[in-house]
């Protein structure tokens, strides 16, 4: 919505990508020089993907046109950016916008700015927008003071009136306005944020077990019972985790079924994958002896541990045999922290579709091909794109020979 109504009805022109595009970082450069892109829309993951592949490929921003980046959908670490205002060369302007569906869409606008980095601000949301209002609260519905961490409610004309034949959801959700005319109602996000000093919000995390992944609502509940039903599976939490900066994940921490041998990560994600739609299928698996307790004797998910790389020999692992298998496997390697085979499953070993993209960038970078990130979620193996990357670079050598002979022809 936001991202077509805004620029057309400004006078500016929309270049829309294809869903391939989207998702590979070179073809975004390419069109973004090609159709003099001045701003854009990305989530912060899908531009860490972006940034890495001008960095790979020395090109940087000063041959683009982007004055601005906008960032939504997902989460913005300010932290990402500690060189951004001080590596010299243009660096077009970053702004985080906040927002949800059920406000159709953005709520607040914050330009980033290199105060931000100094004064080791990690993810303001700003303000909101004009027709909206954002409310900090506590549990009573009191507004909290500045400094104080509350939930977040939204109020005004784009808040919408509830959801369809779902009259106990639309309750919980959508509550009177104590703040507003009578009648109106505010949308309660389940966003924990604070308001500092200078009217700013900062977002904080979520409230209750809804989780967020690259723009996508995970209900853990439902992923954790459907772990809890593989019968080596006693118990179950998941949760949204991003030890390596930039790169979200979902993690299942699990405990072994008493007199079961514990689960293997193929295991699980194959019983999982059965029921649950791919970006519900955790992509990283830690089994425990017990989970860590609160004081109070609730799960600790703040104390649960990170897993931890995939460093050892996996039994049976086929060893790579050609040196495109070889340079495919180190890329794979820097990218999922992890030893992999010829043969190993790319989700097995902890693969996911953003950690896709950036692995077809760096492959073909490596070998001037045009991968996609789809290539690597079918193929799977090391083995499997060695094939892809080899067909491709032997039909450019075989056009290559045919226009030679062409040319021989003619003279």
């Amino acid at each position: 919505m936001w991202e077509l109504w805004a620029p057309l009805t400004s006078g500016a022109r929309v270049v829309v990508l294809g869903a391939d595009e989207v998702r590979d970082p070179a073809a975004v450069h390419r069109i973004l020089r090609e159709e003099n892109v001045t701003v854009l829309n990305q989530t912060p993951a899908a531009f860490k993907g972006l940034r890495a592949h001008l960095e790979d490929t020395g090109a940087g921003f000063a041959d683009l046109p982007l004055r601005t980046v906008i960032f939504g959908g997902d989460a913005f670490d300010v932290r990402d950016y500690r060189d951004w205002f001080t590596t010299p060369g243009h660096r077009p302007a970053l702004v985080n916008m906040y927002g949800i569906t059920e406000t159709t869409v953005h709520v607040t606008i914050r330009t980033i700015t290199e105060q931000d980095i100094d004064a080791g601000v990690r993810s303001p949301i700003g303000r909101p927008l004009a027709g909206q209002h954002g409310y900090v609260l506590d549990s009573f519905g009191r507004l909290v003071p500045p400094g104080s961490t509350g939930e977040l409610y939204v109020s005004g004309g784009g808040v919408a009136r509830g959801y369809l034949n779902r009259p106990g959801l639309t309750a919980a959700r959508f509550p009177a306005d104590p703040f507003g005319p009578p009648g109106t109602r505010m949308y309660r996000t389940g966003d924990l944020v604070r308001r500092d000093a200078r009217g700013e919000l900062h977002y904080l995390g979520r409230t209750d077990h809804q989780l967020k992944l690259r723009g996508h609502r995970i209900e853990a509940g439902e992923v954790e019972q459907t772990l809890a039903r593989h019968p080596a599976v006693l118990d179950a939490v998941v949760s949204v985790r991003e030890d390596e900066p930039g790169l979200p994940r979902l993690v299942a921490h699990l405990l072994a079924a008493p007199g079961c041998e514990p689960p293997t990560p193929a295991d699980l994600r194959a019983s999982a994958a059965r029921t649950l739609p791919g970006h519900m299928v955790p992509s990283a698996y830690v089994v425990l002896d017990r989970f860590p307790l609160t004081e109070n004797g609730k799960t600790d998910r703040a104390a649960l541990p990170a897993p931890e790389p995939g460093t050892e020999e996996t039994p049976g692992r086929v060893a790579l045999r050609t040196p495109t298998e070889e340079a495919l496997a180190a890329i794979w390697e820097e990218t999922l922290h992890t030893a992999v085979g010829a043969e190993d499953d790319y989700f097995a070993l902890g693969g996911d579709s953003l950690r896709a993209l950036l692995i077809a960038s760096r492959a073909n970078d490596a070998f001037g091909v045009a991968l996609t990130p789809r290539d690597v979620l079918v193929t799977r193996t090391v083995a499997g794109l060695a094939d892809l990357v080899e067909e491709q670079v032997l039909s450019e050598l075989e056009d290559a020979l045919r226009g030679d002979s062409d040319h021989d022809e003619e003279r």
